[in-house]
């Protein structure tokens, strides 16, 4: 199931080529457990890993299919056509002195997507590496030296906060760069390049569109979704430039994690 290298004097491991056997059908076994906090939202999690686990196995027509497949599946299940998707709260909501909202609840669907990844990538490790740092760094700082300069700073820190920026990188941010990183541009990267390098960029464009896009009812204002959508195109451009996913997922909560603690949140 796994093979160990060197890498620069430290030890990788690496998931051997291909899903097959036990390996490919006893993740998904598991993640049927699922469907008992869950329900219907929980049956989506082993259906979504056999989609990840054919984007790996399958080449041409067959591989776009299982891309298109994992999609849709994340899409349907966080779609709200699935019964038992209303958020579970966790902790009573912090407010400012403006009475902007911090949620400590999720919802299942982004819990099930989130938890099928983070099974898939301890089969399939993803390394975050030292090159990726400085490219995560500047997609980090630019929403947020925007934020500060148009929304202005609303520094607040406390037991409620810490436990929702918990909860947002461990169901949201791994949730949402699951599809919009490692499902989405990704396939759409390696379709797109068969008609040339350059065509990638489209690619990124694209998604950081869509992200924007679904995003819209969320933020509460117009400045709010520009920088969402300057957000959004650093989390594309980590994907393009380093094709990490432990970088988009670490970048994403980077932004997150100093808007909830720097600015007014939503905004």
């Amino acid at each position: 199931m796994f093979t160990l290298s060197i890498f620069r004097g430290a030890p990788v491991l690496h998931a051997a080529q291909p899903f097959e056997g036990k390996h490919l059908w006893l993740p998904p076994a598991l993640l049927c457990l699922l469907a008992i906090p869950f329900g219907w939202v929980g049956v989506f999690a082993p259906a979504i890993w056999l989609a990840l686990a054919a984007i790996e196995n399958a080449r041409g027509w067959k591989k776009a299919a299982a891309f298109f497949i994992a999609a849709a599946l994340m899409l349907t299940v966080n779609s709200g056509l699935v019964p038992g998707n209303e958020h579970i709260t966790l902790l009573p909501p912090y407010s400012d002195a403006a009475g902007n909202l911090i949620y400590v609840s999720f919802r299942p669907a982004k819990a099930a997507i989130a938890i099928t990844l983070v099974a898939f990538m301890l089969v399939r490790p993803q390394p975050l590496k030292r090159a990726d740092l400085p490219v995560m760094a500047i997609a980090i700082a630019v929403p947020i030296s925007a934020g500060l300069f148009l929304l202005g700073p609303s520094p607040k820190l406390d037991a409620t906060i810490a436990v929702a920026a918990l909860v947002n990188l461990l169901v949201v941010c791994i949730a949402e760069e699951g599809f919009f990183r490692w499902v989405l541009q990704r396939g759409l990267t390696q379709g797109l390049q068969k008609l040339g390098r350059q065509w990638k960029w489209l690619a990124t464009l694209l998604v950081a569109l869509l992200f924007t896009t679904l995003h819209t009812g969320w933020a509460a204002s117009p400045v709010l979704l520009g920088l969402v959508g300057v957000a959004g195109l650093g989390y594309a451009l980590v994907w393009q430039l380093r094709e990490s996913f432990w970088a988009c997922v670490l970048t994403h909560w980077g932004v997150n994690l100093l808007h909830m603690t720097l600015l007014q949140y939503p905004g």
